[in-house]
């Protein structure tokens, strides 16, 4: 790394530097030896790169310089590195050594995104042009494309603009003088701002349609104004005297303002279709279309009307023809269960899902014999709907546990392998998101073989939640030991004891929330193995009368697992005991699960889940059942029945 140091700076810090290096001098040689003079060695690097990091943030950089000069043998050198480099980026110099020198690091790839968006903020286009990678970053390619235009690549540089701009999303500032040197040329057309204006709806992006207003001449201008109002007030599309019915995008208008209202009335939205939209012309693709989502939204609400407008309007649309079976399930029309599943794609009809719900509709139009030959082949599977079927033909679920196999001498070649060993030094100074980052980086070009032994690694440094992410990337998905660890048994049979659970319920929603990751957060702000709200968890201590000073306790496995524990036994009351609705309610709420409930009579609970309109939430439930019953043969017990867990769900 290149640095300068003036012969006054030297001789001010001198006294400081010779105290530093005194201390150095009682440091191991950078060499490391073997056994324990090795751990010794480390141990006195781990101390030496822990207090130059603290130099870095006091911007001490002669002491900075002379620790870093020690630790050149030491695996997290590049990290180190890095740091400083990350402040200093007006020194092209030694990021461009630090890049060549390091090039198959992570620090490598982290810096050279940072020096990008460096080099685009300055405008030093020649330079962001001469080290530029194709990237996926939308900066880092409004860069780009701005820095081709600079270097009078005007023409390639507004089609990219184009791209962007057609995107209907919110893009970073680093695209704004693109679009500035877009909307200066003579590209930009006013069905280009049309089709951005209606691509920014249809994402929902009401704030940037609301920005393009001025881009629209003044008789556009008035039906894009219309347009946004409809957009966030749908229900005023019955009012036709407030806009015009002659201008040919009226239709279009109607139509999204019919979906868009769908969202919160589909009975509503469905009245105003079948009674206005003659007064329109709709194009034939945007009528099917329509017609489709208010087919889709009737099923989410279980309302009888769905299958007959699917059955018409689903297309080629595989969700939507996925959505006429629901339709069907939730009317319990078995032949036409059989009649929509016939319809689905032949990949789709091969899968344990759907063939389990032929089976089930055989089994209630009088073909036993045919559904017992379907719910046998797909019992010998491991997953949901083979437990499922498993249940019907009154057989234990099969696990088919293949464990990886991996010889200690893979298992060493792995770990002292560089890329491993700052994994090891990473985790010695209790960095272990940063670690995460970096396993991330060392698996990612191993083979399938290399994977497997990963995982075993990972097993064997206690690390569950890397062995399970190494060994899915490797897509090995029959070790149950590997996958389905029982990482926390202590606190999770207590906690399942002191609130009346199943540990296997417990252990298969921290499977399901996190993987075994105590570090798990989640967008919404969910923190840890059960993925425990701060708000949740500040009330749950109300309750249990203890004191909450600090959201991040909830990483500490002990209290996550208390609290999560705790809370999942509220819900479960809440819901008389229904473990399908508890754990549905765990993902999305309780007010939402009440929503979904039947409303006539009651509903068996395979085909509640099936139809649950969030995706989201259909997959976890079942997920978190399968997971229940296979930790149930994990933990050796037999407390938990298929039958028990699937109780019907009764109307709301």
């Amino acid at each position: 790394m290149a640095k300068t140091i003036s012969a006054l700076g030297l001789l001010m810090n001198s006294m400081k530097i010779a105290a530093r290096l005194l201390l150095l001098a009682c440091l191991p040689a950078s060499g490391l030896s073997a056994g324990a003079d090795t751990e010794r060695g480390l141990a006195a690097m781990r101390t030496t790169f822990l207090q130059a990091e603290q130099y870095i943030k006091q911007n001490r950089e002669d002491d900075y310089f002379a620790l870093a000069d020690t630790l050149k043998t030491y695996p997290l050198y590049p990290y180190l590195q890095y740091q400083w480099l990350a402040n200093h980026l007006d020194d092209e110099k030694s990021v461009r050594a630090f890049l060549l020198e390091n090039a198959d690091s992570r620090y490598a790839q982290l810096l050279h995104l940072k020096w990008m968006a460096h080099l685009g903020q300055q405008r030093q286009w020649l330079s962001f042009i001469n080290f530029y990678n194709n990237s996926n970053d939308t900066e880092l390619q409004c860069y780009f494309a701005q820095a081709q235009y600079g270097n009078g690549e005007q023409q390639a540089a507004l089609e990219s603009a184009k791209q962007f701009w057609l995107s209907g999303k919110t893009l970073p500032a680093a695209c704004d003088a693109l679009f500035g040197a877009l909307q200066s040329s003579s590209f930009l057309t006013a069905e280009l701002i049309r089709q951005r204006f209606q691509a920014a709806l249809k994402l929902n992006n009401a704030a940037l349609a609301k920005q393009l207003l001025p881009l629209f001449d003044h008789r556009d201008r008035a039906l894009a104004e219309q347009w946004l109002k409809l957009h966030n007030q749908p229900e005023l599309v019955t009012q036709a005297a407030a806009w015009r019915r002659d201008d040919p995008q009226a239709g279009q208008l109607f139509a999204h303002a019919i979906t868009r209202w769908l969202e919160s009335d589909p009975r509503a939205a469905l009245s105003a279709w079948d009674t206005h939209r003659q007064s329109f012309k709709i194009p034939a693709e945007t009528v099917a279309d329509t017609e489709k989502r208010l087919g889709m939204a009737l099923a989410f609400r279980r309302d009888k009307r769905a299958y007959a407008k699917l059955a018409q309007y689903a297309g080629d649309d595989d969700s939507a023809r996925e959505w006429r079976v629901r339709a069907a399930l939730n009317q319990q029309q078995w032949p036409e269960v059989l009649t929509a599943i016939a319809a689905l794609s032949e990949a789709a009809r091969q899968e344990d899902k759907w063939q389990y719900w032929q089976a089930r509709a055989l089994t209630a139009t009088g073909q036993p014999q045919q559904a017992a030959a379907i719910f046998q082949a797909i019992a010998a599977h491991r997953g949901f709907y083979a437990f499922l079927a498993a249940d019907y033909l009154r057989q234990d679920i099969q696990l088919n546990h293949r464990p990886v196999t991996a010889t200690e001498r893979e298992v060493d070649a792995l770990q002292k392998s560089s890329a491993f060993q700052v994994i090891d030094e990473l985790l010695a100074i209790d960095r272990k998101s940063e670690a995460v980052g970096q396993w991330r980086h060392a698996i990612a070009d191993l083979d399938n073989r290399q994977l497997q032994v990963a995982a075993k690694l990972a097993q064997d440094r206690q690390w569950p939640s890397m062995a399970i992410f190494t060994l899915a990337k490797a897509q090995h998905w029959d070790d149950m030991e590997l996958r389905f660890p029982l990482w926390f048994n202590n606190q999770i049979q207590s906690n399942a004891d002191r609130n009346q659970l199943d540990p296997a319920l417990v252990f298969a929603l921290i499977r399901q929330e996190s993987a075994f990751d105590e570090f798990a957060g989640s967008p919404a702000g969910a923190i840890g193995l059960m993925q425990v709200m701060p708000k949740t968890a500040r009330q749950i201590a109300g309750e249990l009368r203890q004191d909450w000073n600090n959201d991040f306790n909830l990483l500490n496995p002990d209290i996550n697992i208390r609290y999560g524990s705790y809370y999942f036994k509220k819900v479960l009351d809440q819901f008389g005991g229904h473990f399908v609705l508890a754990a549905a309610a765990y993902n999305a709420g309780a007010n939402r699960i009440k929503q979904w409930l039947p409303k006539d009579q009651a509903l068996p609970a395979d085909i509640w889940i099936e139809t649950i309109p969030y995706k989201e939430t259909r997959g976890y439930v079942s997920s978190v059942l399968m997971y229940a019953l296979i930790y149930q043969q994990r933990l050796n017990r037999h407390s938990l029945k298929t039958g028990d867990l699937l109780r019907a769900i009764n109307p709301g």
